[in-house]
Parts: C-alpha cells; sequence; structure tokens
C-alpha cells in the first residue's frame, strides 16, 4: 500500500495525504467483508486486521505529530470510519474507536504519551466506566476494580479505565481516567455476548489486586470536559484542543453510519438476483419493483444527507481550531445535534430495508442481518441517544441551560 502516496508536512515530518489514507482503508474492506460472521462468532476483531489497518498507518491519522502522527482531525476520522463501518459493524467500530484513542491520548502529560508511545505501534483502548476502588498514595494512585464495554481491548497494549478519587490532605475528590498497561489487567472472557456488534470483543476488564498507577497517568474528567486537561499545556499539541464532549462521539457515529450504507449496499446486490410472484404462475425481478426502487433511493438520499450535514460541522469546527480561536455553545451542541441525527438516520434506514428483505435476510449468513442487528446495537450507546440530544439543542435555542455532554 502507499506507493503513490503524496506526502505533506506535519511538525517538521512528513505524512501521507487523506486521500492516500483513505484509498488505504477502502483496500481493506473487501478483507473485513469476508471476514465479518467469523468476526462476530470469535467475538472480537482478529489481530491481522489490527495489523492491517496499523501497517495501512491508520492509527496514527489523528496521533500527535511529536510521537510520529499525521494530526489529522474529526472530519478525517468520520470519514475513515464511514468506510470501515461498511466492512464489518465490528470491525468498523473498533478500528475507528482505536484510531480515536490515539488522539485521546494527546490530553495526558507528555511523560504518559511518552509511556504509551514508547513502543510506536502501541494502540489504546478504554472503559471510562468509574471503579470506586481507588487509593491516593505517593506519587500516583493505587486501583482496582472491574471495567465493562472495553471495545478491541485484546488487541491493545494499554487500556483507558475510569475511577472515583477519593478526597486526601490535597486530592480533590472526582472522576479521572488512568492509563494502565495490558499487561495489569484480566480480560473476563464470560462477558460481552450480545446480539449485536459481538465482533466488537466489547469484554469487561479486571484488575483483582490494586495496581499503582503514577500521578502523571492521570487526567480529571472535570479538566477533560472543560477542555482544560494537561496535554492543552504541552506546546503545538493541536489534538488536545479537540474537547473530547464535542468531538469525541464522532468516533462512535462515523461506523454507524458506514453500517447503514453497507446495509444498502447489501440489500442492493441482494436484490438483483431475487425474484417475486407477479401473479399465479409468473414470476418478476424484483428489482423491476417500484416499490423497492422507492426505497433505496430514500435509503440513500437519508444516508448521504446525514453524512454531508455531519462532515460540514466538522470542517467548519475543525478550521476554527486550527486557527486557534474557539467554538462557541451552538456550534458545539450543533455538532452534537448532527451525531446524533445521524444516529437516528442510521437506524431508520437499515431497519425499513430489513423488513423489506423477507425471511431470507434474517440467514446468518445474510450480512444485511449482521448490519441491522449492529446498527441498532450501536446506537443505544448513551452518547447518541438522539431524544436527549435534540432536546439539548431544543434547550439551547430558547436561551435554557443546555443539559448533556457537549
Amino acid at each position: 500500500m502507499g506507493k503513490s502516496a503524496k506526502l505533506w508536512p506535519v511538525g517538521g515530518q512528513m505524512r501521507p495525504s487523506f486521500d492516500e489514507l483513505l484509498n488505504r482503508a477502502r483496500e481493506l474492506k473487501p478483507i473485513f467483508r469476508e471476514a465479518a460472521r467469523d468476526t462476530e462468532t470469535n467475538r472480537r476483531v482478529s489481530k491481522r486486521a489490527m495489523q492491517l489497518m496499523r501497517d495501512a498507518e491508520l492509527f496514527k491519522m489523528v496521533q500527535p505529530a511529536a510521537f510520529g502522527g499525521f494530526e489529522y482531525g474529526p472530519t478525517e476520522l468520520a470519514r475513515i470510519g464511514f468506510e470501515l463501518g461498511q466492512a464489518c459493524g465490528s470491525t468498523g467500530w473498533c478500528g475507528t474507536l482505536t484510531i480515536a484513542f490515539q488522539w485521546m491520548m494527546a490530553y495526558f502529560p507528555e511523560q504518559a504519551q511518552r509511556d504509551v508511545w514508547a513502543d510506536p505501534t502501541n494502540i489504546v483502548a478504554a472503559s471510562y466506566t468509574p471503579s470506586k476502588q481507588c487509593e491516593v498514595v505517593s506519587d500516583g494512585f493505587r486501583i482496582a476494580g472491574q471495567w465493562p464495554y472495553a471495545s478491541n481491548c485484546e488487541n491493545c497494549q494499554w487500556l483507558m479505565v475510569g475511577a472515583v478519587i477519593p478526597a486526601g490532605n490535597d486530592t480533590a475528590p472526582g472522576l479521572a481516567w488512568f492509563l494502565v498497561p495490558a499487561s495489569d489487567v484480566t480480560v473476563d472472557q464470560d462477558s460481552w455476548f450480545t446480539s449485536g456488534l459481538q465482533g466488537t470483543g466489547s469484554k469487561t476488564l479486571r484488575i483483582d489486586a490494586p495496581v499503582f498507577v503514577p500521578a502523571h497517568r492521570m487526567v480529571r474528567l472535570s479538566d477533560i470536559m472543560a477542555g482544560t486537561p494537561p496535554g492543552t499545556r504541552i506546546d503545538d499539541n493541536i489534538m488536545s484542543r479537540f474537547a473530547f464532549p464535542t468531538f469525541g462521539p464522532t468516533a462512535l457515529v462515523s461506523p454507524v453510519i458506514g453500517m447503514a450504507q453497507g446495509a444498502l449496499d447489501a440489500f442492493v446486490e441482494m436484490t438483483r438476483s431475487r425474484v417475486r410472484a407477479a401473479k399465479p404462475g409468473m414470476v418478476v425481478p424484483l428489482a423491476n419493483s417500484p416499490l423497492i426502487q422507492g426505497k433505496i433511493g430514500a435509503a440513500s438520499a437519508a444516508i448521504e444527507s446525514a453524512f454531508t450535514l455531519l462532515i460540514h460541522s466538522l470542517e467548519t469546527a475543525d478550521a476554527k481550531l486550527r486557527a486557534g480561536q474557539t467554538l462557541d455553545t451552538a456550534e458545539r451542541i450543533a455538532i452534537r445535534r448532527n451525531q446524533g441525527y445521524a444516529a437516528k438516520q442510521s437506524v431508520n434506514v437499515v431497519n425499513e430495508l430489513f423488513s423489506k428483505e423477507g425471511a431470507s435476510g434474517s440467514d446468518l449468513a445474510s450480512p444485511l442481518q449482521r448490519f441491522w442487528r449492529d446498527v441498532n446495537a450501536a446506537s443505544l450507546h448513551i452518547s447518541l441517544d438522539w431524544e436527549a440530544i435534540s432536546a439539548m439543542y431544543g434547550q439551547q435555542r430558547f436561551g435554557l441551560e443546555p443539559v448533556g455532554t457537549y
């Protein structure tokens, strides 16, 4: 891959053009599509799939340039996630999140980033569910507990986990993210048996005996939500300026829109070879049905409009932040609205297509039923709750205090 890559300078080094990275992602789609059923059966994305993404340099896409990354932004992340989700919902979900966590590492102090990227091929998984087993000790913390929903955890060398810091003599209480090496953690193989996204391997992590975490591997959630994590104090660390509550859900929704596109493509392909009874003794191609033709047209419009709306708001925000400006509340909430709307539209599209597929669409060999299960499972993520997000947008428009994260 990458023989014709155009290189552009970033942070004193050269990076591939985004078109080159996008082409690399597209080249992987047939491989991920072919493996989709095995990915689900195995309850995890394969090491090979992760290595292919690593070889394509996708994990460097939003990584800080100081550690070999390319420093593209959420817009490019969304476009990659959209492509990966079309091939396999679970692989798209894990791949996009893993790319995004390389950006979120920019929130941590420089020493924490050095710890993780002492091996530049390392990647990170996360579970933010806070454990209450946290003790403040000299120069750091001791933590233990259980953390569910850690997507792609078995492929990653480092993990971000949440914990509640107790009050201490010189320590304020509060929620925080902690970085721990994978060697400190046990993956509970008896967890994560689900109707959708089973291939994400979003299993529960466990630390039974408390482990030490140095202070520099902790970031307080209050700083992350306020857009003032330690990484913002590192010179030229542009990636730390992309705030988690505003941009983080992009990594969730972009593969979801991709799943909708994948479902539409599968529906069209399956319909090409199917027939229906026109009258006794006569069958006609299903592709000749105006009803089916109309469903395809409506689905494509819904997907493209939702994705275009999302991309436009991300591009506008990216340009402002790179110009040294800040986003106001209305701009941040508009991005959140567009994320929630894209998820809602994706679910609507896939449910409508699946309802027209007939009994054959439920065959486990059919990609459409997998997209149907995956997209409905993915849309349940709290960050994509359309009712809550749309209400938050309405509150802001009325001049009320918005309730939610943005």
